[in-house]
């Protein structure tokens, strides 16, 4: 049996929602409506099932007509939060549901993907095949995430449209109801400093902070002092009651390689094994067991992180907290394992340990992963290999959320940042799709018949940092940067740019150009000649609208910088922009 939805300009069927339907999917079924209008020119008509059955349907929701006489609660409860079934009935109709609504919505979205060739690569670069007919066969299609929270931390990427279509759920991203949602967090960063001021307690109360060194310091939190853990709770409590739209907060410690070493707080860490983990995580467990009593759906989110990644050895994280546990300190030319079997004593394989110890102990095990040089914006991060061979890695090993996090400055970013988020999106969804499928269907909805040279310039960095050592801080002259690397990857943008099509998709091109035009000029030797390819430079990257090519850094200050010293490397008096996003 097939389901001609579509043919020669026609179609029996309407897609009919439920008469109480929510607004997620009320979008759903406008979403299908818009997209297959757009796809065929065939305009299917929507409404409500409160009108009596006419013709064949597509049934958006199972609580539209007699949905659950198709699906069972068992097999909606198995779909989770996110999950969707799309499933062809007897009777000519076909199902599209979630055990959500968001759910529901990845459905429709799945069946555009499937049956229409629709594809969300960028905010602003859609694909859908233009078709004479729409016909499904027999299809029963179950999928669910690998991953409940699943995070592009690029600026681009906070996109609310874009998030639903790529199944984000990001908590910055703008995600209404009606997109689904989000996996909200009031504040995914290091919270110690809001959580208990220094600004209000520092001077009166120095014995709230850190024990440094034989002395007090405003950079942590004191662990272990009563009042300390009476305030943080206090100040949870009123974030919860203020923001009723998130499910998430966080006690995380600041961004300050510092730990209290009073001796409570150091007795707690030796118990636990010598780690500030064990400080830290019987904190967190004191604050998330007494939200659970008022707000059992609350999690509470702590950081793994610098020096508190070893876990603790007697202290489990409370079943409502999430443990993020973060890896900058690695490299990624090659795949985590791959490192660590290098390099047994090594940053990765230390991570990778620390991974298997938190897995064994913690209900929700998430990581905040890198994919971008924050020195260097613009420079190239070829991880599109490495990050899905690191992703499937942290599934096998029990990780329940990922965060990938890239240049999240106001003007987004070049560096083919909006290729790694469609990876991203489609990586966290299934560890186990096909990367050179998603580069190749990328490059050619985006860059068109560029899309070769681009596919080249993608294989060439890659390869080239393969057993190399690849951090978050190289500077230009890193060793797997070549001066003949750097004019092959020229050469193919050239190529890129003649043979675009139209000047929007060349405009796309001359942005990840960018990269390479920031490697030839900080690499020039000359300080005059390097002077004139930075002004040269600093034109095109105000054109192409971006806000830093360093992180947190002014762009005319980045320029100085380029033009001050041969691979950027002198900064000096540099004003870091420290800012919140949220």
């Amino acid at each position: 049996m097939k389901y001609t939805v579509i043919q020669n300009g026609k179609s029996l069927y309407h897609i009919v929602g439920a008469n109480l339907s929510d607004s997620c999917e009320r979008y759903a079924a406008s979403q299908l409506q818009h997209y297959l209008y757009e796809c065929t020119g065939t305009f299917i008509p929507y409404f409500s099932d409160r009108c009596p059955r006419r013709t064949p349907e597509i049934l958006i929701g199972a609580d539209t007509r007699d949905g659950h006489a198709f699906v069972t609660d068992a097999e909606l409860d198995a779909l989770g939060e996110e999950g969707f079934l799309i499933r062809t009935l007897e009777n000519g109709d076909i199902l599209i549901t979630g055990k959500s609504s968001r759910g529901t919505l990845y459905g429709v979205y799945e069946f555009l993907r499937r049956f229409c060739g629709f594809r969300a690569f960028t905010k602003d670069v859609e694909r859908i095949h233009h078709m004479d007919e729409v016909v499904l066969p027999p299809t029963e299609l179950l999928q669910k995430p690998a991953f409940e929270y699943r995070d592009a931390y690029f600026r681009f990427a906070f996109d609310g449209a874009f998030c639903a279509k790529n199944r984000l759920n990001t908590t910055l991203g703008d995600i209404s109801a009606e997109k689904g949602g989000s996996f909200k967090f009031f504040n995914c960063h290091h919270s110690f400093d809001d959580l208990v001021p220094p600004k209000r307690y520092f001077d009166a109360h120095p014995e709230y902070f850190a024990e440094w060194n034989g002395a007090r310091t405003p950079l942590q939190p004191c662990l272990s002092h009563p009042d300390v853990l009476r305030i943080a709770t206090e100040q949870v409590k009123a974030w919860i009651a203020e923001h009723p739209e998130c499910r998430v907060f966080s006690v995380a410690q600041n961004d300050k390689i510092v730990w209290c070493q009073c001796p409570d707080c150091r007795r707690a860490d030796e118990e636990e094994g010598g780690t500030p983990a064990g400080s830290i995580i019987r904190f967190v467990n004191h604050i998330a067991k007494e939200i659970e009593r008022e707000h059992p759906q609350v999690l509470i989110h702590t950081f793994a992180y610098q020096y508190s990644r070893r876990a603790p050895h007697l202290t489990r994280p409370h079943r409502n907290v999430i443990v993020r546990l973060c890896n900058i300190e690695c490299e990624w030319g090659d795949s985590m394992e791959t490192v660590a079997a290098r390099d047994t004593a090594g940053k990765c394989a230390e991570f990778l340990d620390n991974i298997r110890e938190w897995s064994q102990i913690c209900n929700r095990l998430y990581i905040w992963d890198y994919a971008v040089n924050f020195h260097n914006y613009l420079q190239p991060f070829p991880n599109f290999y490495t990050m899905a061979e690191n992703i499937r890695f942290y599934k096998a090993h029990g990780v329940r959320g990922v965060l990938e996090q890239g240049n999240f400055s106001y003007g987004g970013g070049a560096a083919m940042d909006d290729l790694k988020v469609y990876l991203i999106s489609h990586l966290l969804w299934d560890t186990d799709a096909d990367v050179q499928t998603l580069i190749d269907e990328f490059t050619e909805g985006v860059y068109g018949r560029g899309a070769p040279f681009i596919r080249e310039y993608i294989a060439l960095m890659s390869g080239a940092v393969r057993s190399h050592r690849m951090t978050l801080y190289d500077h230009p002259d890193a060793d797997y940067l070549s001066d003949a690397l750097i004019e092959r990857a020229d050469e193919l943008f050239d190529a890129a740019e003649r043979a675009a099509e139209s000047e929007e998709i060349r405009a796309r091109i001359r942005r990840e150009h960018l990269s390479v035009r920031y490697l030839r000029a900080v690499r020039e030797e000359d300080a005059q000649t390097r002077a004139e390819a930075t002004d040269r430079l600093a034109a095109d990257v105000r054109a192409a609208r971006l806000t830093e090519i360093m992180e947190r850094t002014n762009l005319e200050d980045s320029f100085r910088y380029m033009k001050a010293s041969r691979y950027a490397k002198e900064r000096p008096n540099r004003y870091l922009m420290y800012y919140i996003v949220r």
